[in-house]
């Protein structure tokens, strides 16, 4: 098991009232924090001490019986984790699966991903220890598997790739509309398995790194990609494209996906506002991503 570094607390969201909190110490057994009906079917709230400030974030833990993979999902710039939760359609998937999702929240909703963006860029906030911290608090109690998926769209997006390529934490990466940014790479930078999503028609943050909504010029989609086929000492293979979607592949060390799903804006493939008419084997960010995680994450090992 990883080690925990927060101090967990009752939390009161003003939106939703009180919600019952992630317990504050390791206290079940194992054979109690993996059988079944150990966890609250609702959201509980994981409340940590860091970086100075009391930092929040969403948990759905399955009342089934475990192990569980984690699934932490990054909401956009100025959304929240609920929100996020719920649009991408992770909520019910994490259910019917048996996994623990995890919404943080952002340091005034947005995320320091490198560069971008807003106060937490502004500020230097260290999101990647926040984000370490949550996945080691969660560890603590929950009866996990060891794999941790990271996800996110737009700013969230951007800081799952961050994470995932500065940390050991994140054994995969699912990004909708949000790449890589620039950051230095590590010494004997392990392989991690990419998936990501471009909307052809993504004004907020265009494809080609250009000035979108965001009022900020980032790091173009192919830049990204690149700089992940190399640490994952990739090569291209066949692409699968069909007429709704063209996706790029390269296979090494581990694999990396960049799929454009055409027509789309900055939206999550397959969430609320965003049917795919397509049979594409990777058409849904969420349900098809989580089939795509589970053959590249390589085998559960149970945290307790």
């Amino acid at each position: 098991m990883r080690p925990a570094h927060a101090a967990l607390a009752v939390a009161t969201l003003a939106a939703c009232g009180r919600q019952p909190h992630w317990p504050e110490t390791a206290d079940a057994t194992p054979s109690d924090a993996c059988a079944a009906g150990a966890y609250p079917d609702e959201a509980m709230v994981l409340q940590l001490a860091h970086g100075g400030r009391t930092r929040r974030a969403l948990v759905w833990a399955p009342p089934t019986a475990g192990p569980h993979d984690v699934v932490v999902n990054l909401h956009e710039y100025r959304s929240d984790p609920e929100r996020q939760a719920h649009y991408s359609r992770w909520v019910p998937l994490a259910r019917r699966v048996n996994a623990i999702l995890v919404a943080p929240d952002g340091r005034a909703a947005t995320w320091n991903a490198g560069g971008c963006c807003g106060k937490a860029a502004e500020e230097g906030t260290d999101d990647v220890a926040f984000l370490d911290a949550v996945v080691a608090a969660v560890e603590a109690h929950g009866c996990t598997s060891g794999r941790v998926l990271a996800t996110g769209i737009g700013n969230g997006g951007m800081m799952a790739e961050h994470w995932a390529w500065l940390s050991n934490v994140p054994d995969a990466v699912i990004s909708v509309g949000g790449a890589l940014q620039n950051v230095p790479l590590p010494d004997a930078a392990r392989p991690v398995p990419v998936l990501h999503y471009h909307g052809e028609n993504d004004a907020f943050l265009p494809a080609d790194g250009s000035l979108g909504k965001a009022l900020k010029i980032t790091r173009p989609i192919a830049d990204a990609t690149a700089a992940w086929v190399s640490r994952n000492g990739a090569a291209p293979v066949l692409p699968e494209d069909d007429a709704a979607m063209r996706c790029a592949r390269w296979e090494g060390r581990a694999p990396v996906v960049s799929c454009t799903v055409l027509g789309m804006a900055d939206q999550w493939p397959g969430g609320d506002d965003a049917p795919t008419p397509t049979a594409h084997r990777l058409a849904r960010a969420a349900d098809d991503g989580w089939a795509w995680f589970q053959q590249v994450a390589g085998p559960q090992a149970t945290n307790l």
